[in-house]
Order: structure tokens, then C-alpha cells, then sequence
């Protein structure tokens, strides 16, 4: 397809292109609900689409995919087709970088589809994010955390800034804490717009094994079929953006009852997958696993090498090792995992790549130890070809 001639791992961040492309191409008919944040906006933007999606048509923005690209671009649960990926090939004269050119068919698909709400997750950061074209009716961030400091800046407020980059004039829900929350809220006053604080002004807890009860407007009983004591946070940013859209209490239990988000805490026999690739979502992954039963742990990680790695590794849980390389040109090697993990006393075996640490790992595990394979999503992708 023509999209797969655009290099994914290319970043140039400018409006400039998308600005172009809006002006000539229209603004959107459809209400945005526009989601960045560092952890948890695919899982928010699946809670949002699945609770509208019972009375609307609903398109749905993610990234990265992980299988086909076509994962990202969904209409009521139905992916785009690769004909209708072939239609847009005249967007390459916008000169688009990879990202760019996905968010614009989204856009334009969208609005061909007729679609009267847009789940939109941003793709890096948020000021200067290809996303960052459309007017939100909800903006959500869902929470800060040091990522890609390369475009980002090194330190929290930087990135925040960044990431309060995409309010506009519409309300905003958060559950960012201590400096990056401050960032936030200054930014909400400057725009003007009344701002939602996780924690503060909509409250949850876990009650048992995927089940939270959310205090908002409304007190929910929710469950949901998304492992993670984190999901929490996320269905109670999905309940408030619902209740802001006027969505009636019933749909929003509902929708999150048959919310599914595959890779993301997901559970295949023995083996459990998830895309966490911070720290932060390795130590929300670790917190989670109460929530399984096994003897012992054998763990299959592989990671970008942009990511900060000596603190992914150090925080894994305890168990044994598999550091595998991932297709993917940005992966780090697993030689060089396997020498991190032992300044903190973890013994890596080396695989060369995902088949083979499965492989590996299957021999490694008894009847009742479970396989995590995490890291990142492109893992997990490539794992979910191997055992599906």
C-alpha cells in the first residue's frame, strides 16, 4: 500500500502540512474527543468509542497498531479496509510524514463515513502533534510521565506543556499529578475551560478483580473485561468525558462492560501481553498482576532503544529472563538488555527473536507459571502473530 512507502520512524513535528491540508480539504462536522496524556489513552479512547458506540456511529484513532495498520482507523469496530487506504494515495502530495498521512485519512474517512463522534488519541506529545488540527468538544489528558525527551524536553514541566498543547476551548479531564498537573491547570485558565481532576472531582476504587466503582455526577458500578488495577483510572477519564457528552448512565456501565483493547493486559492461555514501555506502565503492569494466579513468572521483554531501559528493567518483577530483538529499527538489542539486567541482578537468556523466546520461554514454564511478554507494543504485535 501507499502508506507503507511513508517511513514510520520518521518525526517532524510542524503544523505546517496538516494546517494545509485542513484549509483545503474543510474543517470536521463530527464532535472530537481528543485524547493525549503518556499511559492509558488507547485503553480511554476504547472505553469512550465502545460507551458511544451503542447509539452512534463512532469512528476510533489509535497508535501504534499492532498487527496491520488498518487497526488504527475504525468505524464501529470496523477497521478500514485496504481499498479505502488506497483511495486517499493522493494525500502523498501534501508531502506527509507517515504519521501525518494517517491522521489525515482518519479525518477524511471519518467525515466520508458520517460519523457524529471521533475518538482521536494523539500520536507524540500534543502541541505540535498532527492530531493537534482538529476543535475538541472534550480534551482529555491522562496522565504525565517522562517519555521521548528527545522532542519533549527532559524534565516533567517541559513535557507537560507539551502535552497541554492540544486545549483548546473545551472542557479538560485529567488524572496528571504534582508539577504536571499544575502545568495543566494553568494552561485550562489561560483557555478559560472548566478542568476535571482524577482524584479530586471524579473518584474510583477497586472493588474486586476488574471491577471499580466511579463516584462522578453518578455513582457506577462498572466491570470491565480490560485486566489492570490502572483501568480504574481510565474508565473514571471515560465515564466524566461521557457524562459531559450527556450520555446516559446505562450505555456508559454498558460500554465499558464490553470495552476490548487487544495487547493491552491481555491473556492468551499462559501467556499474558501488554505494550508497557516506561517505567510508569511497568510499574502499573507489576501492581496488576494481583490479579492473576501462578507459581512463577518467566518474563519476554524487548523494548525500544530510545526508551529509558535501566529503569524498565530495574522495576521488572521477579522471575526468569528472556530478552528478545524486535523488528523493528529502533529496537534495542538484546545483548544489551541482557547487560543492564545485570547491574540488577536479573539473568537474561538471549533470543533472537519473538518465536524463539516463546519457544524458549513454553519449556521454561510449568503447569502453572505464566509468560509475560512486555515492553512494547511492536512486541506484543509480533507475539499475538505467533500464538493466534
Amino acid at each position: 500500500m501507499w502508506i507503507d512507502e511513508l517511513k514510520e520512524n520518521i518525526i517532524d513535528l510542524s503544523l505546517e502540512r496538516m494546517k494545509k491540508f485542513v484549509s483545503n480539504e474543510g474543517k470536521v462536522k463530527y464532535e472530537v474527543i481528543h485524547v493525549g496524556g503518556t499511559n492509558g489513552k488507547g485503553s480511554v479512547c476504547q472505553f469512550i468509542a465502545s460507551i458511544l458506540g451503542r447509539k452512534y456511529r463512532v469512528g476510533v484513532y489509535t497508535s501504534p497498531h499492532l498487527e496491520r495498520v488498518n487497526e488504527r482507523i475504525v468505524v464501529n469496530g470496523k477497521e478500514i479496509e485496504d481499498e479505502e487506504i488506497a483511495k486517499y494515495e493522493y494525500l502523498k502530495k501534501y508531502g506527509f510524514t507517515y504519521f501525518e498521512a494517517l491522521t489525515a485519512m482518519a479525518i477524511l474517512y471519518f467525515k466520508e463515513k458520517k460519523v457524529e463522534y471521533a475518538v482521536m488519541e494523539v500520536g507524540l506529545g500534543g502541541r505540535c502533534d498532527a492530531t493537534n488540527v482538529v476543535d475538541p468538544t472534550v480534551t482529555i489528558i491522562t496522565n504525565v510521565a517522562k517519555e521521548h525527551e528527545k522532542y519533549l524536553g527532559n524534565d516533567i514541566i517541559s513535557i507537560a506543556r507539551e502535552k497541554a498543547g492540544i486545549i483548546k476551548d473545551a472542557p479538560v479531564i485529567t488524572a496528571a499529578r504534582g508539577k504536571a498537573l499544575e502545568v495543566v491547570k494553568k494552561v485550562a485558565k489561560e483557555r478559560s475551560v472548566e478542568i476535571y481532576i482524577i482524584g479530586k472531582d471524579v473518584v474510583w476504587r477497586k472493588t474486586g478483580r476488574r471491577k471499580f466503582v466511579v463516584q462522578s455526577e453518578e455513582k457506577y458500578e462498572v466491570e470491565s473485561r480490560l485486566y489492570g488495577n490502572f483501568q480504574g483510572e481510565n474508565i473514571a477519564i471515560a465515564v466524566k468525558a461521557c457524562e459531559l457528552l450527556d450520555i446516559e448512565k446505562e450505555s456508559i456501565i454498558e460500554g465499558i462492560k464490553n470495552a476490548k483493547w487487544p495487547g493491552r493486559m491481555e491473556k492468551i492461555g499462559k501467556f499474558l501481553l501488554d505494550g508497557c514501555h516506561n517505567p510508569y506502565a511497568i510499574e502499573a503492569f507489576v501492581s496488576s498482576l494481583e490479579d492473576f494466579d501462578y507459581e512463577q513468572l518467566i518474563i519476554i521483554f524487548g523494548a525500544m532503544k530510545d526508551k529509558d531501559l535501566d529503569e524498565m528493567i530495574m522495576r521488572l518483577p521477579e522471575g526468569k529472563y528472556i530478552a528478545v530483538k524486535i523488528e523493528n529499527e529502533r529496537a534495542a538489542e538484546p545483548e544489551k538488555i541482557a547487560e543492564i539486567g545485570e547491574k540488577y541482578g536479573k539473568k537474561f537468556h538471549i533470543a533472537e527473536n519473538v518465536a524463539k523466546a516463546i519457544k524458549i520461554a513454553d519449556g521454561m514454564a510449568g503447569e502453572n507459571d505464566m509468560v509475560c511478554i512486555i515492553g512494547s507494543l511492536y512486541l506484543v504485535g509480533e507475539a499475538r502473530k505467533t500464538l493466534l
